[in-house]
């Protein structure tokens, strides 16, 4: 995500969800070093508007489905609702008018950019006049950055707003991939600095992975790529000195998973030389390149910060 050069300040929630249950899981998510809550995304410019796109891609996949433009994984929530003129159905004039004065998001303020598709927003109704109308009255972020009005009561993925530099992936790669995939988007491997970092981390991986682990320890499930590695000999043979993957010096004396760790065990295909971290408690294991587990990009600089 090229877009990842300027922040990382997006989380997708991946398990559909009505709006109202929406706003209320991305409220009540708490940043790793406050008590701040999260609150749904807020998309204020094409900048904004192109990272819940790339987001959304990279979550659900990269292909939008035109044969199925409404298929679950292609859209997801942000925070804007319309709070004026929002329970009667629009006349085909009106249809396609966006009127910023009248949508609003959660506790930021009104709306000053829109990316609605042609003749959108339409406030379309549903229901009767016994059990009540329903009005399109909130906003749905597609692959492509087009957006459209849908109903609250619609189960769908959703967007926090997250302040952070880290985005973890649910892919299993290798690591050596995973360092490519990163780059392909315009991010970087992620890199730990200070316990704060590994504690922003875990967070960013428990946003993206969920918290459930798998009942085996070692399973790749449990473990997601970092950008850290042991400096090889000229003979390929660690020597104990580690770094981040581009060799610039490791200023953060991690939590290693046991005591002996780590171990540069050795097999067939080479030695442990790069770094896992693990979901459980954020120790740190040495381990082999060509396993395939969930990985971490970051932001090459953070434009926001916790408050």
């Amino acid at each position: 995500k090229q877009w990842y050069q300027r922040r990382v300040a997006i989380t997708a929630g991946k398990i559909p969800q009505n709006y109202t249950n929406a706003r209320d899981y991305c409220s009540h998510l708490q940043w790793p070093l406050t008590n701040t809550g999260i609150g749904m995304a807020t998309v204020q410019n094409s900048a904004e508007n192109n990272d819940v796109k790339t987001l959304i891609r990279y979550a659900f996949g990269m292909k939008f489905d035109n044969n199925n433009p409404y298929k679950l994984g292609n859209w997801a929530y942000i925070g804007l609702t319309k709070r004026i003129d929002n329970d009667r159905k629009l006349t085909k004039q009106e249809k396609g008018e966006f009127n910023p004065e009248q949508w609003f998001y959660e506790d930021r303020g009104m709306a000053r950019y829109d990316n609605f598709r042609a003749r959108m927003p339409d406030q379309q109704q549903q229901g009767s006049k016994k059990k009540g109308y329903e009005y399109q009255v909130v906003v749905q972020v597609n692959k492509k950055g087009y957006w459209d009005d849908t109903f609250a009561s619609k189960p769908l993925p959703f967007v926090c707003q997250y302040c952070g530099k880290y985005v973890v992936l649910s892919k299993h790669v290798s690591w050596t991939a995973a360092k490519g995939h990163c780059e392909s988007v315009g991010l970087t491997f992620a890199t730990v600095e200070s316990k704060e970092d590994n504690a922003e981390l875990m967070f960013a991986a428990e946003l993206a992975l969920g918290d459930t682990l798998h009942e085996k320890r070692w399973n790749n499930d449990n473990w997601v790529w970092i950008g850290e590695k042991e400096q090889m000999d000229a003979e390929g043979k660690g020597n104990g000195v580690w770094t981040h993957w581009d060799d610039s010096p490791l200023p953060y004396s991690p939590k290693w998973d046991f005591k002996l760790q780590p171990d540069n065990w050795v097999k067939k295909r080479g030695e442990q030389q790069v770094v896992a971290m693990s979901r459980k408690d954020g120790t740190w294991d040495d381990s082999f390149t060509f396993l395939k587990r969930p990985f971490a990009c970051m932001c090459k600089e953070r434009s926001c910060n916790f408050a």
